[in-house]
């Protein structure tokens, strides 16, 4: 009798591992389609108005790698040189490259500064087969600073770090390794890799995401280290004390300004050197007037929020 309910017992608990293991083997593959889906190859150009024309001529291209991949930068010089601010070194955000921002490259440079932006992996004229994932922006943005140190900042002292969406949020994660930034500048930032690729997958398959959330971050974890994994933003805006200004929509939907992004974490953010902007726009839409020109009042806000930096500085 005793031995029937044994091996009984056995049969169930080798079925229950069994089905374990089944659901983990079928997670972890969902997982990592989806996860690939999401961070495939982008290739879209950016379309450039006739009027940008003469800007994207006189810039400098650059090339420079992170990892095994070459990536491509673009190096704008300001229009007054003599006169020029500082280098504001530009993130692209998910499914951008570097001339998707050349309405506020212009306008930014009609302001007095130079940029230095460019196409993060997998990602239009860079290399790399995809864009491996929402963390890759981080080590793309270190090679890129590391590239502007080599060129002793194309002559700048005074080094600013603006993005948008997840290069906001690489903007801020890189500041324990950067020396001497002047300030920093977030546009519809995330505040964590977790927070992004969750909202990303509830888009894209539902809350079912949820149950697959250990997974998705063993499957991140094993791409970038879980040191990486595991950065928050407002976590490094607290401890490193840098001037910030984070700007975000009120009507994101991609991220939300009450739940994953930087804003919404203002309350755990300790540092009386971070100023936020609300505005009454979308995701993208917030860089744009309606006549697809940058936004004038929010270009005119950061560029009056870095001079105080540099004067302050």
């Amino acid at each position: 009798m005793i031995s029937a309910k044994k091996s009984q017992f056995k049969r169930i608990l080798i079925i229950i591992l069994t089905v374990f293991f089944i659901f983990c083997a079928v997670s972890m593959t969902a997982t990592k389609l989806i996860y690939d889906r999401i961070f495939v190859r982008y290739d879209t150009p950016a379309q450039i108005p006739q009027d940008l024309s003469a800007t994207v001529q006189a810039r400098r291209e650059c090339h420079f790698f992170s990892g095994e991949n070459q990536l491509t930068g673009y190096y704008y010089p300001s229009v007054q040189p003599e006169n020029a601010h500082g280098l504001i070194v530009l993130v692209p955000g998910f499914h951008a490259g570097g001339d998707d921002y050349l309405p506020q490259i212009r306008q930014l440079l009609d302001y007095g500064w130079s940029i230095f932006t460019f196409d993060p992996t997998g990602t239009c004229r860079s290399q790399g087969d995809s864009q491996v994932g929402f963390s890759q922006v981080i080590p793309d943005l270190e090679a890129a600073l590391k590239y502007v140190e080599n060129q002793d900042r194309f002559g700048y002292n005074k080094l600013i770090l603006m993005g948008h969406s997840r290069g906001a949020y690489a903007a801020c994660c890189v500041l324990p390794q950067i020396q001497d930034v002047t300030a920093v500048v977030s546009i519809s930032g995330v505040n964590s890799a977790m927070e992004a690729v969750m909202q990303m997958s509830t888009n894209a398959i539902g809350p079912v995401s949820y149950g697959n959330y250990g997974f998705l971050w063993l499957y991140q974890a094993s791409l970038f280290g879980k040191e990486t994994l595991n950065l928050q933003a407002d976590d490094i805006l607290s401890a490193e004390e840098v001037p910030t200004l984070v700007v975000h929509g009120k009507t994101d939907t991609q991220v939300p300004a009450d739940s994953c992004s930087i804003i919404s974490h203002k309350e755990t953010i300790d540092s009386e050197k971070v100023e936020y902007l609300l505005c009454e726009a979308g995701h993208t839409e917030l860089l744009y007037d309606p006549d697809g020109t940058a936004n004038d009042a929010l270009m005119k806000s950061i560029h009056s929020f870095l001079m105080r930096c540099v004067e302050e500085e």
